[in-house]
């Protein structure tokens, strides 16, 4: 005859709250209620700890077949590191001078305010990663993104940033906003993707950096046009092999461009290598 085991009542309430701290204990860090500001901090202060002991360094990136080297110096700004450009860009032996761009550490730049303005959305899984979700629905004001196209005015309106759950480095990005040219406002969405993060003398570092632009096709002005079939002759007028050679380079950009001047909705897609990081090593000589 089979029986009941009763447990007797003195011990449900101890294994009932044994069991309840067993199950909390479990729960991950990240499952615990916190703020855009919470998330924005952590991020700050484990960024502010891994260059405490940069003051400058180089990235050296291939962007479309071609080398670019850009030199950054940190400041501190309220208290907090930023890296800001302090030389050039240098691409195919032509060196452009730049200022106040933040390189890779954008987002750091921006991180108080994003923490005011954003409002923490929880985990997301995004290729194999977890990821801390902000949403920001007004950017207006912030410079962040602005140099998305040249001879043109982006400004992004409303953006959502992707956080590593354990390192806290920015893994994904997400921009809408309006482009303002000769031929008018577009709407225009950006994403941003950072991977293949390498630690480089205590700094995060991602040696792979992938934009995509929606919208851009419609933007295209009438110069910017005529500036595309002009490379087209050039390119025609150029030996067969050192054609076949820049083709080869520039083919998934060619593509891309090809099919904007079309009329076809396609998105424009950049990628960045990083080949080398140099650090503390000052400014590289030209």
């Amino acid at each position: 005859m089979n029986r009941a085991i009763r447990v007797p009542r003195s011990c449900r309430a101890p294994l009932s709250l044994a069991v309840l701290a067993a199950s909390v204990a479990l729960l991950p860090a990240h499952g615990v209620a916190q703020s855009a500001s919470d998330i924005v901090e952590r991020m700050l202060s484990e960024y502010a700890r891994r260059v405490a002991g940069v003051d400058n360094y180089t990235l050296v990136q291939q962007t479309m077949g071609f080398e670019t080297v850009s030199y950054f110096e940190k400041e501190i700004v309220d208290g907090r590191p930023v890296f800001r450009s302090r030389s050039s860009v240098t691409a195919l032996g032509v060196t452009a001078e730049v200022s106040e761009d933040n390189g890779v550490d954008d987002v750091y730049a921006i991180g108080e305010e994003l923490g005011r303005r954003g409002r923490y959305a929880g985990v997301r899984s995004v290729d194999d990663y977890d990821l801390h979700v902000i949403e920001v629905s007004d950017l207006t004001g912030l410079d962040f993104g602005a140099d998305l196209a040249p001879d043109s005015d982006f400004r992004p309106k409303s953006g959502t940033f992707f956080l590593d759950v354990d390192t806290y480095v920015p893994r994904r990005l997400e921009f809408v906003g309006s482009l303002t040219n000769e031929e008018g406002v577009h709407d225009i969405t950006s994403i941003i993707e950072m991977g293949d993060y390498r630690e480089v003398q205590g700094m995060l570092v991602p040696h792979r950096t992938v934009v995509t632009i929606e919208g851009l096709g419609e933007a295209i002005d009438a110069e910017t046009r005529a500036q595309f079939e002009e490379m087209q002759r050039e390119l025609e007028k150029l030996p067969p092999q050192q054609r076949a050679m820049v083709e080869q380079m520039m083919a998934g950009q060619l593509e891309q461009f090809r099919s904007m001047m079309a009329g076809e909705d396609a998105p424009m897609t950049f990628q960045a290598l990083v080949t080398a990081v140099r650090v503390n090593q000052g400014p590289p000589a030209r």
